[in-house]
């Protein structure tokens, strides 16, 4: 049952395409590109036959975007990468501005299966002067924090979630069991109000620190711990489960970004 239940639980999280953010307060949803024009759409487009895909990113310094790795891979496969010239940031607000791509770098160990390392850095043509880089978080979150979740869903506007930080243990109590990943730095969070779901992976989850947001997560995936099927954030919302890499200043993913990233 546990194996079956894995399998199902893991398989669902790579599904979605880019997982959006989904409120089910209309008010909370559209929260407009003034709140956090750090946040950019990331897309990549490699011709005719090729679908494309659209996911959400960080500007976390003037040249670079911090994103999920499997968005910079076709059909989200570990060994289809797009090339640098496939893919291209958009900024937050609504218009035809767009930051082209010139190099991607990906996190090594990266694990298709348990999501671990699914992290990725875009190095833009030109730096971005007109929007502010968002800051990084020096350590983890502990269980029990609140905290906001970011992206877009095929929507010229910014969607926002409301999760709480929970532990893998608390995750593991059903039938769909995820695995330890002793290597990563990975972050579970459950609904409070939304959530990740299609259109939002690579975003990020902001907690506040006094009257500043900072940068905790990248959003890997999601999945139902009781059915191992699609999770269904208006339907169960009790049961979804956030999957994240945490990028902050304490996590496996720091050493990553600083061998590229000049931040502070």
């Amino acid at each position: 049952m546990a194996s079956v239940g894995l399998a199902a639980f893991v398989a669902w999280a790579m599904t979605g395409q880019a997982s959006a953010l989904v409120s089910s307060k209309a008010e909370a949803a559209e929260i407009g590109a003034e709140r956090n024009p750090a946040v950019v759409r990331v897309e990549a487009d490699r011709g005719l036959l090729d679908d494309g895909l659209a996911c959400t990113g960080t500007l976390i310094a003037p040249r670079w975007v911090i994103t999920a790795q499997h968005c910079t891979n076709r059909d989200r496969q570990p060994g289809r990468a797009y090339r640098a010239r496939d893919m291209v940031v958009r900024p937050a607000a609504p218009g035809t501005a767009r930051w082209p791509v010139v190099a991607v770098w990906r996190m090594g160990g990266y694990d298709d299966q348990t999501l671990a390392n699914d992290v990725a850095l875009l190095e833009l043509a030109e730096p971005v002067t007109s929007v502010t880089p968002a800051g990084i978080a020096s350590r983890a979150a502990p269980a029990g924090t609140r905290a906001e979740v970011l992206g877009f869903a095929g929507r010229p506007a910014q969607h926002a979630g409301q999760v709480r930080v929970t532990s893998l243990a608390s995750v593991n109590t059903g039938p769909c069991l995820f695995p330890d990943s002793p290597r990563s730095s990975m972050t579970f969070v459950t609904s409070v109000e939304g959530g990740s779901t299609r259109g939002d992976s690579g975003g990020p989850m902001f907690v506040r620190r006094g009257d500043r947001l900072e940068l905790q997560t990248v959003t890997a995936g999601a999945a139902d711990r009781v059915t191992c099927e699609a999770p269904d954030l208006k339907g169960h919302p009790q049961s979804w489960v956030g999957i994240y890499n945490r990028v902050d200043r304490a996590s496996a993913a720091w050493g990553f970004i600083t061998a590229h990233v000049p931040v502070g």
